[in-house]
């Protein structure tokens, strides 16, 4: 087989300086394509496009009902230790007897509908 010849591309940036590079896009008012003006502009706040968490306590005593008291098998999932530590030490700390598989699907659950459109998004 022939190869091919191909045509010598001359690179435009081959004699200049990575620092010369840098100081003519600055020194030129156009900063990868922004213009000075926009520069001292404050800028804009992202806007909070989450749920408010107003009836959060709520929505976690309607799970936590939900799933007290489920006598079906259900599904094994693994934890890492430092998560059923810290669920564990909810459940101490509450004020009533709750059940950590309760515990753990209500908080779960209560996640999950409080953050679905940002879940939806993964």
């Amino acid at each position: 087989m022939a190869k091919k010849d191909r045509p010598a591309i001359e690179n435009p940036l081959a004699n200049i300086g990575l620092d010369d590079i840098v100081r003519n896009i600055t020194a030129s008012g156009n900063i990868a394509g922004v213009d000075k003006k926009d520069l001292d502009k404050e800028p804009d706040t992202p806007k909070n496009t989450g749920k408010p968490r107003r009836g959060s306590r709520k929505l976690f005593e309607d799970n936590l009902a939900q799933y007290t008291g489920i006598n079906e098998q259900g599904i094994a999932i693994w934890l890492p230790k430092d998560v059923k530590k810290k669920l564990e030490m909810i459940r101490v700390n509450a004020s009533r007897n709750i059940p950590l598989r309760s515990l753990a699907a209500a908080i779960i659950m209560t996640y999950i509908s409080e953050n679905e459109d940002r879940l939806n998004d993964l």
